[in-house]
Formats: C-alpha cells, structure tokens, sequence
C-alpha cells in the first residue's frame, strides 16, 4: 500500500467531482460549485451553513489557510443560488426575525441560448451527472457555471429535453424587473416604509451610507449613529443571516422598516436591497460605477465596485467569464463583439455610469 501525497489526493478529489484534475485546482470555483452541488444532493433541503461545512470539512490538511477557503465556498454558494442551481425559501407563515433561509436543489434542466448553446442549471439526486459521459466530457465549466457548445447540425435543446431535462426560457431564467427610472423604484419604495408600522430599537443594525464613496463598497456599511433619512440595512435576527430591508431613521433611532424579500417577491432579500441602494445612489446623482478596461486579446473587462443584482449576475455569467481581480468588488470579461450591449444594460438597466477614465466614460 502506497501512501498518498498531498497533491495526489487533491488531484484524485478533483477527479472525483468529474473535473479535469490537470485543468481545475481543489480550491477553484468550479471544483468547490462541483462539491456544493453534490453535497446539496443528498443533503437539501438545508440551510446554507449546511453545504458550507460539507465542502470545507474534506478541505482539512489539504488547504493551507482554513478561513480563505471558508470564505471562497461561501462566495460560490452564493453564485450557485444567483444562478439557479439552488433556490431559497423562507417560510411566508413564519415573520422574519424567527425563520431561517432553507436551500433547496433545482431539478436538473437547461437554459438555451440563441447561438444553440445550453447553460446547465440544477442538481441530480441519484448521480454526479444526468448527462450520458460523451455529452458530460464535453461541458465547459467556467467557474460555477456549466455549458455546453453544440457540435455541427447537433440540436442540444432536442437531445437535452430527450434525456429528461426541463428546458428553462432564457427570459424566465433572467428574471429581470420591470423598466422604471431611478427616482419611480426609490419613489415606490418610499412609498411603502411611510405606510409601515412605527418600529423600536433594532439592535446591531447597519447601513449603507449613500455618502460614503460609491467606488469602496465595504467601507459605505456604517453603524447609525445621529443620521436621518432612509437607508438600506441590515437587521439581526434570532436565527440566521441578518435579514436586508429599508429603515426610516430620526436621529440615529428606527422609526420604521419593510424587510426583503418583499411578500410574494420573486427576487431574493440581497437583489431587492441592492437594486434599491443602486436606484438611490442613481437619484442622487452620484450613480455606482464601471470600469471597461482592455483584457487578453479579443475581449474587454467590465469591472464593478459594488455587487449587483440576481438576473445581472445570471446575464453576464452567460456572456461573459467572471473574475475578481484586485481593485474592483466583482469583473466580467467579455468578448469585444459584446462589450458595447452590455455597457448599454449597465447603463440602462443598471444605472450604472462610467468611472471617469474608462474608455466609456464619453
């Protein structure tokens, strides 16, 4: 009996999740999404802290910082919920300060795309994969996202939809809101914390500070402190994640609050938050910013600062490669045939500008 070195196992453990050991590291996106999705397989539903302790209790003795990758699989169980493979619920009976978020698996399906691409969404309950093993070694993983390129005259919608998948409208899957300026959604908003009930004290609250510099996300959270005005927050609850929601402050005191999701909301608490923080930074006329950068040949980069909503992710991961390098929150690249469309949804749908500088700033 040999004894394994480290590499080894990691190389085997990558194999195991079906990836290409010489092409994906233990601790790349795609590995730790392959991890999460079959761990979510046999232990949804659960709460997300769940799938986290599955992915990262294999990692001991084979990672060197711990914490890095805590925060890494963290990081990907988000991407995984913002793009379909998972979906949350809280129970609607239940008020949000006593119930926890529980995850659940999307059922196996696919999103096609109108070159005749496929993006794989869901999680399969009895094996690694649904797809027989010549589709399945032909899949592109980029990151936590799956594709798969049509060969010549060869229909993956037709064969995908065969093998039992459910076909998911690229529409739907994007579940983007409807149009509206930034100052008709912050109006809409407004309109429903001045119809709340009067609240008390909200301990360990915090805030984004619509004064803080749109461009260093973390450092605009800030404890409140004498302010006054209305703020996207984040409130403890008994159990689980601070839940996000609006606050009417007087003086640094909560006068009333409307949490998120919204009651029969489609979207997540966090897409709800942001789009809002997005629509008043927007009206205010200081707007989040963009960065577009050259890239390696052939593509550009569109680099954000601040996080951006569900369906923007789920848009731009099917265009675009996710990234994240140092001096901007998230990044995108995408071939130089699309930059111009998406510079326009930053803008558009987004509220996005330009930072000054950027080759889109004119």
């Amino acid at each position: 009996m040999r004894r394994l070195q480290t590499a080894e196992v990691r190389a085997q453990s990558v194999a195991a999740l079906g990836l290409d050991e010489t092409t994906h590291a233990l601790t790349s996106s795609a590995a730790i999404a392959a991890a999460l999705r079959r761990s979510a397989s046999f232990l949804c539903p659960c709460a997300g802290s769940t799938l986290v302790r599955s992915a990262l209790n294999p990692l001991r003795g084979l990672v060197e910082d711990h914490a890095t990758a805590k925060a890494m699989i963290e990081d990907t169980l988000e991407q995984l919920i913002a793009h379909g493979d998972l979906f949350e619920y809280r129970d609607p009976t239940t008020s949000a300060g006593s119930a926890a978020t529980i995850l659940y698996a999307a059922p196996c399906g696919f999103v096609p795309r109108a070159s005749g691409s496929v993006i794989l969404l869901g999680v399969s309950a009895d094996q690694s994969s649904v797809l027989p093993d010549e589709l399945e070694a032909r899949v592109e993983h980029n990151g936590h996202v799956r594709r798969l390129i049509p060969l010549p005259a060869e229909n993956l919608r037709d064969d995908l939809a065969q093998l039992g998948l459910i076909e998911i409208p690229y529409d739907r899957w994007l579940k983007e809101p409807s149009a509206e300026s930034p100052t008709q959604h912050v109006s809409r908003l407004d309109d429903r914390l001045q119809k709340a009930q009067p609240s008390g004290e909200m301990p360990e609250l915090m805030l984004l500070d619509p004064e803080k510099p749109v461009r260093f996300y973390p450092a605009r959270w800030v404890e409140p402190k004498k302010q006054t005005g209305r703020f996207v927050a984040r409130r403890k609850q008994a159990y689980g994640a601070p839940v996000w929601c609006y606050v009417q402050l007087s003086a640094g005191h909560p006068q009333r609050f409307v949490d998120f999701p919204s009651a029969g909301s489609r979207w997540r608490g966090c897409d709800e938050a942001w789009r809002l923080q997005l629509a008043i930074d927007a009206a205010r006329q200081n707007p989040q910013r963009f960065n577009v950068c050259p890239n390696r040949p052939g593509t550009q980069r569109l680099e954000l600062f601040s996080p951006i909503p569900t369906w923007a992710q789920r848009r731009w991961d099917a265009v675009g490669q996710r990234t994240k390098p140092p001096g901007c929150l998230l990044a995108f690249d995408f071939p130089e045939a699309e930059i111009g469309e998406e510079v326009r949804y930053a803008r558009d749908a987004l509220w996005l500008e330009a930072a000054q500088g950027s080759p889109q700033s004119g």
